[in-house]
């Protein structure tokens, strides 16, 4: 994700430009200011620096051509997709999920269809951080602030084993599969089956951080990859508790599914920026003192 066109290489800039031009031209004059701005929203939340002509070609292909003015179906389809591709997902995701700078809370999502929380939106909004307390985001946090919130999902996996293993024969014989609206069990599972899919859920979201922390990729591709994995682990922790509550209706269950998710990845995500941050004065104070 890139916050203007001028951060692309001259050649991605120039086909990029090129496709502005054309598209711009196809709408009413009145509408083509608020058309090419939204098409350059469009490039930047979907482009990276290092993007070239295919990446460019790729995108401006997806969008679609201009079939009227800004309440058009193409026009909402171009905010609502956010590209298909594997490629540079866990790059997109900490861009997405954590962007400052960015003052709106809902953003397209970083794959698939729909939209996506903005936290650092959130972050700023509470006052836990600065939207200019990084140049790029994650790009300053320190191996050792990456390793910390690897921990996170790590100990969620680590409650949900210990969970089964503890209380795993005073469970009943079935638990909870699905809830309905008003929080009571409607569709059930062997215990066995459960506790699989629980453990499962929450060990490989921990693997996949561990394996983050060690990958010597680039910041913003750790931080998205551990955000990621604290979702799923968040998910599958608190899922693991639920199965365990009874049939007792609990119509609080469904908002605290929901909630604790982003609220884990949050607090994942401000401890990375803040890290980031606090190195960045480190290194700025070490260069004022040379």
């Amino acid at each position: 994700m890139i916050r203007t066109l001028d951060e692309l290489t001259p050649d991605a800039r120039a086909a990029a430009q090129a496709w502005l031009d054309q598209m711009v031209d196809a709408v009413q004059p009145a509408l083509r200011a608020a058309v090419r701005e939204d098409l350059v929203a469009h490039l930047c939340e979907r482009l990276d620096a290092t993007a070239g002509v295919p990446d460019v070609a790729q995108v401006t292909l997806a969008a679609g051509p201009i079939s009227g003015g800004p309440s058009s179906g193409a026009r909402w389809t171009r905010r609502l997709l956010a590209g298909w591709r594997l490629r540079d997902l866990a790059g997109r995701i900490a861009a997405t999920w954590w962007n400052p700078a960015e003052e709106r809370l809902l953003v397209p999502r970083a794959m698939g269809l729909g939209w996506d929380l903005n936290l650092g939106a959130v972050a700023v909004r509470l006052g836990v951080i600065e939207p200019d307390a990084e140049a790029v985001p994650f790009t300053a946090t320190p191996a050792r602030a990456f390793a910390t919130a690897a921990a996170v999902p790590a100990a969620l996996a680590a409650a949900a084993v210990l969970h089964y293993a503890v209380r795993g024969r005073s469970l009943p014989d079935r638990l909870p599969a699905h809830w309905n609206a008003v929080g009571v069990p409607d569709r059930w599972m062997p215990k066995g089956r459960a506790a699989a899919v629980d453990v499962m859920a929450t060990v490989v979201p921990a693997a996949v951080a561990g394996w983050a922390v060690r990958s010597g990729r680039p910041g913003p591709e750790r931080a998205g990859l551990i955000a990621g994995a604290t979702l799923f682990a968040s998910i599958g922790a608190t899922t693991t508790v639920a199965r365990s509550l009874g049939e007792q209706p609990r119509p609080w269950l469904g908002p605290v599914l929901a909630a604790v998710g982003p609220l884990a990845v949050g607090a994942v995500l401000v401890g990375l920026a803040r890290a980031g941050r606090a190195e960045e004065i480190r290194r700025d104070l070490e260069e004022t003192n040379e």
